[in-house]
């Protein structure tokens, strides 16, 4: 028995949160895909299920009772009165615990709301009972779907599809498990930097004829990770034709634009983003990026200071509002700015890093409480994530200042490793180089210094 219909819905999903980083910056990631959420629809599977409860008579070990709970529960259901039909299947319960009927509608009026785990042992125990019911077994697939268990939602498919092969939902339905599954996996394979593994899932996934613009997306981040700048590009254009009012994506074009140092066409990205959603906040935040790359101070601190106000949840955006402001010779309002985030997020390790820098800025007048306040909040930083590249160089410049090059030496060697673009790493390591003795390899660090600020110039 089919109890409900239901529609798979593919809901704006977005794409990845890169651990990867390109001229010191992080990546902006976007919302993550989540199972679609099924949604009820009334329609010829209700008369389906009348015409089971008239037709089908209880056996002798299921009073009457039972069936007439069931009956009523039922009929509120329809109604929109989730609460009381759930009372009224809940008594035919208890009066036969081992009433299929009873169980399998108690399931489905349970998975319209919170309690999908609820509902889920009342459809397998329905189930149990009668292994035969094909509609009962699609609605726990949905469930199981809905819960995020993808692999139990799929070993349901297959049974059922055993059972009906023609049957046209589930065979959809686990077509979308079999791809979000792919999905996942690629998108655990890009986090962990295994850009490769990535791209080869998605293209796999496209051959197959997938269209999803988040599938697109991804891969095009996995190019661009890759230094495959045209076919970064390309896929990119591919996703935006696919959903040309979803300013998620014209964030993630405006980024990698910006991160290959085109910075005319991500000015047009973002700007076209926020034309579609003013508030989008990725977007918001890459023009604060473009403000600062562009000169103009007062405007990035604006761009940030709305980003801050629409998610006050995100950490970056606080620490690009503090950095904002100290470019700006804001040093009071960075500094509040940067407290307020370290509050607020203690594990984010970017906000000691932006604040043990603002601390030894030479306009903020540092003393020596003041520089002992800085170390402490840039060793914070790199006590909680070890690649910030920033924190090792202002470390590391700091500890060679004072004399002490073999202290100083492993923070700029790691600072020129991860931020291997920066030319100003490269210089301090030449100078540590220089300290120790160590002329060959301080010529190697001053020729890629020079190369580096060569590159600037064109």
């Amino acid at each position: 028995m089919t109890l409900f219909k239901f529609t798979i819905v593919d809901e704006n999903v977005g794409g990845p949160s890169s651990t990867g980083r390109s001229g010191g910056r992080q990546s902006i990631g976007l919302k993550e895909f989540g199972p679609p959420r099924p949604h009820f629809q009334e329609g010829p599977m209700i008369l389906c299920l009348l015409w089971l409860l008239l037709a089908t008579p209880p056996s002798q070990s299921v009073p009457a009772t039972a069936r007439q709970h069931v009956d009523r529960g039922y009929s509120l259901a329809q109604k929109g009165d989730l609460k009381a039909a759930e009372a009224e299947l809940r008594e035919a319960v208890q009066l036969a615990p081992d009433d299929a009927l009873a169980l399998a509608v108690l399931g489905m009026v349970l998975s319209q709301g919170p309690k999908l785990e609820e509902a889920n042992s009342y459809l397998e125990h329905a189930l149990r009972l009668d292994p035969g019911d094909i509609g009962t077994r699609y609605n726990l697939a949905v469930n199981q779907f809905r819960l995020g268990k993808l692999e139990d939602a799929k070993a349901t498919l297959d049974l059922l599809l055993k059972q009906k092969p023609d049957h046209k939902q589930a065979a959809s339905l686990l077509e979308a498990i079999k791809g979000k599954s792919t999905y996942d996996s690629a998108l655990d394979r890009y986090r962990a930097g295994h850009f490769a593994e990535s791209q080869a899932l998605l293209e796999q996934m496209i051959n197959a004829g997938n269209r999803d613009p988040k599938v697109l997306s991804l891969l095009a981040w996995c190019y661009h990770r890759q230094n495959r700048m045209d076919d970064s590009l390309a896929m990119m254009r591919r996703a935006i034709g696919l959903a040309p009012t979803d300013a998620t994506l014209y964030s993630n074009a405006a980024q990698i634009l910006l991160e290959d140092r085109n910075l005319p066409a991500a000015s047009r990205a973002v700007a076209k983003g926020l034309e579609l959603a003013p508030n989008h906040v990725p977007a918001l935040k890459l023009k604060g990026l473009l403000d600062l790359e562009h000169g103009d101070l007062k405007q990035a601190v604006a761009s940030f200071q709305r980003a801050v106000e629409l998610d006050s949840a995100d950490p970056e955006a606080m620490k690009q509002l503090g950095t904002a402001q100290r470019l700006l010779f804001q040093y009071p309002e960075a500094a509040a700015t940067f407290e307020k985030g370290i509050t607020r997020f203690p594990a984010y390790a970017r906000l000691y890093e932006a604040y043990g820098g603002l601390l030894l800025d030479p306009g903020a007048h540092l003393d020596k409480p003041a520089e002992a306040r800085a170390v402490a909040l840039l060793e914070k930083a790199l006590a909680l994530d070890a690649s910030l590249p920033q924190a090792h160089y202002l470390l590391g410049k700091l500890l060679l200042e004072d004399g002490k090059a073999f202290e100083a030496f492993p923070h700029l060697e790691s600072a020129a490793r991860l931020d291997p673009r920066n030319s100003a790493m490269h210089l301090a390591l030449a100078n540590a180089y220089r300290v120790l003795g160590r002329s060959g390899d301080q010529s190697r660090e001053l020729k890629l210094f020079r190369e580096l600020e060569a590159l600037k110039g064109r």
